[in-house]
């Protein structure tokens, strides 16, 4: 986690594996490593990326509101597999806000919650596939796939197979976008 910490640090992508399924990474002010992992994905901007903090207060800093019960009921859940849609400060780059939204999470793997404390800042998080395409599961396929990356960190063997669940949180009620690998509704 030191050495994906120092390549994201000096401006570097990475693949880390996540609470969930593996990502390509990196710091969330670094346009070009934006712009690259775009490239690699072969996708366009417009679906955003889900952005990863190392704790409610990094998370706050990239949401301009907190509608309804939202905070209340992420600060019970977080860390987690959740990703919740907020509302987005006017500074975070459209890149990562499509419609003034982002999606953000405080991921429930402290080593990854302490790289991201390490870089002082939130890293950009999306599944290791080509767009449209399932995402890649072993660390092996992923290097002989995207070789040339700053960083291949591997959980040894397999990665589970369900993304995180997506919460949108922007109109009222909260709304699932997707089901993932964290229970939703939550009960209590």
């Amino acid at each position: 986690m030191r050495r994906a910490a120092a390549a994201l640090a000096s401006g570097g992508i990475a693949v880390i594996p996540t609470d969930t399924i593996y990502g390509f990474h990196c710091a969330v002010s670094n346009a070009r490593a934006i712009e690259e992992i775009l490239a690699l994905k072969g996708r366009r901007a417009r679906g955003g990326f889900i952005l990863l903090a190392a704790d409610a207060a990094m998370a706050g800093a990239l949401v301009a509101r907190w509608p309804g019960e939202s905070r209340r009921t992420l600060l019970r859940i977080w860390p987690a597999p959740l990703t919740a849609i907020l509302p987005a400060r006017r500074t975070i780059s459209s890149l990562l806000s499509p419609g003034g939204r982002v999606a953000v999470r405080v991921p429930a793997r402290a080593d990854l919650r302490a790289l991201i404390e390490t870089i002082g800042e939130p890293i950009v998080s999306t599944s290791v596939n080509r767009s449209g395409r399932e995402p890649m599961t072993r660390i092996a396929d992923i290097r002989r796939a995207f070789p040339g990356l700053d960083g291949y960190l591997s959980r040894r063997g397999r990665s589970p197979a369900l993304p995180s669940t997506i919460v949108d949180f922007t109109r009222g009620a909260p709304r699932l976008v997707r089901a993932g690998s964290y229970p939703w509704p939550v009960a209590g």
